[in-house]
């Protein structure tokens, strides 16, 4: 679905487009667009709902765009704020799903009863004029957004999906309906005065039901957007020359200008800290759950969070430039691309409705080219072609196998976005794991405590509650991992006499007249405890954050402190690489860390010290190698990637941006349920196959039957068999894809 013109300097946007039901509708949104003077390239991605538009703005602009696509029945949410445009597109496709819920609803309700009584031929007495009034609230109540759309679009010379369900439950119901007044016109020309108002009622509920699932399985595509889009603080604290603070809009802030930072805010632009110490939380781009000291001349990053002490920020990169800025605009791009797959679908979307409407014009053109006695005949097998050529089926045939196998995914502990995970899944054969959070359980524990050989049991006693009671007045990333420790071995704290806390030094603490120092491994360089340092050299070595403790200069004790593997990831290793699955870890931890965990799990590939840019071209020189990547991550660093990769795994537990961003979660963090995910994506990709199959036969066998060929052999099928052949096709479709909710996993 793509339009490419001569590109100059042109601007490019991305869109949100309300009101696409089908691929087709997305064909027609391109259509309409790709027309206007002006337009140099147009894209439509269905799944997100947008449409990625570069146009000369000298031509054309996007309020033309706007009111171009208006006539067709569509809306173009052309906010030049990103996060309103976002919002507003939210709250129309709320709204739309919640009206379609309610009409669903109706439209089943009075369908049933009108097709039990139409099929068992009761139209005694007035019934045949209920008939009619119940069938016209299914049609242009329930239906009314297919005849809006649907004409439309005929009117922009792009029919579509909405276009076929409009025309042919009209024909239907006019027909029924001039039957139903003058019920002896055609009897007297030999014709069965037929009804079919069951046939019209029967195809807006059920293309109601497929539009209605698939809707479903769509409705959060943008909740990954907004949700980073929300990390970005609205306003900053100023800090003027005097010192004095004004709270201003960020588009007011300049590179330069200095902002306060207190504990609990988001940083609000790229920049260097000018006075102040704090510690901030920068999972969002490495992942990793321990916060970072930050003194002056040290950098900070807009979205990340200050969570204790506070600080002065120099802003260098402001608005667009920052790295937010840049993560945001990269997932946009990466969802507002397409699979090829769905490319060969727009493709097919593009011709079936003009070939379905090219068949009943036939039809009818060979009935009364025979003779005018068959008018009749060529009315009737006309509206028989429109009726049993109505994509149902090919409507339900993905979105029913999608819906149950999500059912079946969350009854088995993961959740399922989008059905381009299911179908791209079937074909991954390499899986990027992030390290911390995925798998491991991101809470640092103390894994390893060594105390120097010389010292006896009442020192090291003394020296734990000592350490323990320091360790409370810290405000150190590792030490709520060492009070943990100790709180849990039942140790007593002893608070000190003096304490102080410098950061990136350590603490120094006096108690009982004994100087403590706890700090980084340096302390440990002018010791003679050979052993000791051996083993803080031995810890480093396996990537442990390793804290030294001193007691009047003399090393007494390490402690070293790691992240501990969730349980059961070995044999989930094992298990992908029995199923063809090559795993990798994609890690901004250090190498020792990586290469430690990589060992314990059976991974062999490891790319450790990474920035999200970084592992976002480690996703792309895979792909470009030719592998089907997955990813599965947990944090907000893990965004930009998981949205590059074919198919984005989340565990459940972990950052909301990563959770929103991913098209499969693992609920939970069972990261042992991935590969029930391969098995499942395996089967339901076989079951939409069979599915696209019989649905094709079906319009391939039954357009012919109810164009009348075999007439000749003494058989017609009527619009009212037409319309059954239809629910049936669509029961089929619908059976063989609930078998998901079934299959062994």
């Amino acid at each position: 679905m793509e339009n490419k013109k001569s590109v100059n300097h042109n601007e490019q946007r991305i869109f949100p487009v309300s009101g696409m039901m089908c691929a087709v509708c997305a064909n027609t949104v391109q259509k309409t667009v790709a027309g206007i003077r002006g337009v140099e390239e147009s894209e439509v991605n269905y799944a997100s709902a947008t449409l990625k538009v570069t146009w000369d703005p000298a031509l054309t602009d996007p309020e033309e765009m706007a009111r171009a696509l208006d006539k067709a029945g569509y809306v173009l949410i052309v906010e030049s704020d990103e996060a309103r445009a976002e919002a507003e597109a939210e709250a129309r496709e709320l709204s739309a799903f919640r009206r379609m819920r309610s009409r669903l609803a109706v439209a089943w309700a009075i369908t049933i009863p009108l097709c039990v009584a139409c099929m068992a031929h009761i139209h005694m007495a007035a019934l045949p004029w209920i008939y009619m009034a119940a069938t016209a609230v299914v049609m242009f109540w329930c239906g009314i957004d297919f005849y809006r759309r649907g004409f439309r679009a005929l009117a922009a010379k792009a029919p579509n999906m909405d276009s076929l369900v409009a025309i042919s439950t009209l024909i239907s119901f006019l027909y029924s309906v001039f039957n139903t007044i003058l019920p002896e016109a055609l009897a007297g020309h030999g014709i069965d005065a037929g009804l079919y108002y069951e046939g019209a009622a029967m195809i807006i509920a059920f293309v109601l039901t497929g539009k209605y699932m698939e809707m479903r399985s769509r409705r959060h595509t943008g909740d990954a957007l907004r949700a980073l889009m929300g990390l970005q603080p609205k306003e900053a604290l100023k800090v003027a020359a005097d010192g004095s603070l004004t709270p201003v809009p960020i588009s007011e802030i300049r590179p330069g200008d200095n902002i306060a930072i207190r504990p609990g805010e988001r940083i609000p632009v790229d920049g260097k800290v000018k006075s102040g110490e704090a510690t901030v939380d920068e999972s969002m781009l490495t992942g990793e759950p321990i916060p970072v000291e930050k003194t002056p001349g040290t950098s900070v990053t807009a979205g990340t969070l200050c969570d204790k002490g506070t600080l002065t920020v120099t802003a260098s990169r402001i608005g667009a430039a920052t790295e937010l800025a840049r993560i945001i605009a990269s997932v946009r791009r990466a969802q507002a691309s397409k699979a090829p797959v769905q490319r060969i679908v727009d493709k097919i979307s593009a011709i079936f409705v003009p070939t379905v409407f090219a068949i009943a014009i036939i039809t009818f053109i060979i009935w009364i080219c025979i003779g005018t006695e068959y008018l009749p005949q060529a009315v009737v097998t006309s509206i028989s072609v429109l009726v049993i050529a109505c994509p149902c089926a090919l409507g339900l045939a993905t979105p029913t196998a999608i819906m149950a196998a999500i059912g079946r995914a969350a009854f088995d502990g993961f959740l399922i976005k989008d059905a381009a995970a299911l179908e791209q899944f079937a074909d991954i054969d390499t899986i990027v794991f992030d390290k911390t959070g995925t798998l491991t359980e991101g809470r640092p524990q103390v894994a390893e405590i060594f105390f120097a050989r010389d010292m006896d049991h009442d020192e090291i006693l003394q020296a734990e509650g000592v350490i323990y009671g320091a360790e409370m007045l810290s405000t150190h990333p590792l030490a709520e991992a060492i009070c943990g420790y100790f709180k849990k071995k039942g140790t007593v704290p002893v608070h000190p006499d003096t304490y102080s806390y410098k950061a990136g030094e350590g603490l120094e603490a006096v108690s009982g007249g004994t100087f403590y120092r706890i700090g980084n491994p340096a302390l440990a360089a002018a010791s003679d405890d050979i052993e000791l340092r051996m083993h803080i050299a031995d810890m480093e070595r396996r990537g442990m954050s390793i804290a030294v403790v001193t007691a009047d200069s003399r090393l007494v004790a390490a402690i070293g402190i790691r992240d501990t593997l969730r349980a059961g990831i070995g044999d989930t290793i094992a298990t992908l690489r029995r199923e063809g699955i090559t795993p990798v870890l994609l890690t901004g931890d250090r190498k020792a860390a990586a290469l430690t965990v990589a060992r314990e799990t059976g991974i062999d590939t490891v790319h450790a010290e990474v920035s999200p840019a970084d592992k976002l071209q480690v996703i792309a020189a895979l792909q470009a190698e030719g592998h089907k990547v997955a990813m599965a991550g947990d944090g907000i660093n893990d965004a930009e990637a998981l949205a590059k990769t074919d198919v984005s795994i989340a565990l459940g537990g972990g950052s909301d941006i990563a959770l929103e961003t991913a098209q499969i979660t693992l609920v939970a963090g069972n990261i042992n349920t991935v590969t029930a995910a391969v098995r499942l994506s395996r089967t339901t990709v076989r079951i939409i196959r069979q599915n696209l199959f019989w649905a094709f036969i079906y319009n391939t066998l039954g357009i012919p039957l109810a164009a009348g060929a075999l007439y000749p052999l003494g058989f017609m099928l009527t619009p009212m068999f037409a319309s059954a052949a239809m629910a049936l096709s669509s029961v089929c479709v619908v059976t063989n894809s609930l078998r998901l909710t079934k299959i062994k996993l």
